[in-house]
């Protein structure tokens, strides 16, 4: 991380980075100005189970990642405010999911967030759709519903395309963008 930079705006600008050098330059434009124009997410908060895992999960980027995006993860994870989706809470889609998921929006606009996923080690988080097209930037491997995505490679996911994840023996921490249709959260398929 460079000295000074809040961790942030690294943060935004490696998600940046990652969507133009996989060809979304529209997408990546929706960043612009994201941290200056829209309102932060909320502040620290959480109690949730999965919690006890976000350091294990810090520490898996950098392992597979490396050591920056491990220190921007860990800084920024450390004061989101975690939460679940409403839906999921009413309706879990299997005991112990609740356990093991958790996400927070880190700074978000009319038509872009910013945000982390937790899982849990062993979590199968079920297909899943939402109108925002959404990418996410894994910080470790994790089993994807359509083939196994490697730590560090961005993964897209187009409006209303169902999409699935299942982590191994160890939790991971995603950051993902989403654009369009911020607003209406996912739902399970």
């Amino acid at each position: 991380m460079t000295p000074g930079s809040e961790p942030l705006a690294v943060l935004v600008g490696r998600l940046r980075a990652a969507l133009v050098d996989r060809g979304y330059a529209g997408q990546a434009g929706a960043l612009d100005g994201v941290l200056s124009g829209a309102a932060p997410a909320g502040t620290a908060g959480g109690d949730l189970p999965v919690l006890a895992h976000l350091d294990d999960a810090v520490a898996r980027a950098g392992e597979e990642v490396d050591g920056e995006l491990a220190a921007v993860l860990g800084s920024v994870a450390a004061s989101a405010r975690w939460t679940q989706t409403a839906s999921y809470v009413r309706e879990p889609p299997g005991p112990g999911f609740l356990d093991g998921y958790a996400h927070a929006t880190l700074v978000s606009g009319d038509d872009v967030a910013v945000g982390l996923l937790l899982l849990g080690p062993q979590v199968h988080y079920p297909p899943h759709h939402h109108p925002a097209e959404e990418f996410y930037l894994p910080g470790a491997t994790i089993r994807w519903l359509h083939g196994a995505g490697p730590a560090g490679v961005l993964v897209h996911h187009a409006p209303w395309q169902p999409h699935a994840m299942t982590t191994g023996d160890r939790p991971a921490l995603l950051a993902y963008v989403w654009t369009g249709d911020v607003a209406t959260p996912s739902a399970f398929c």
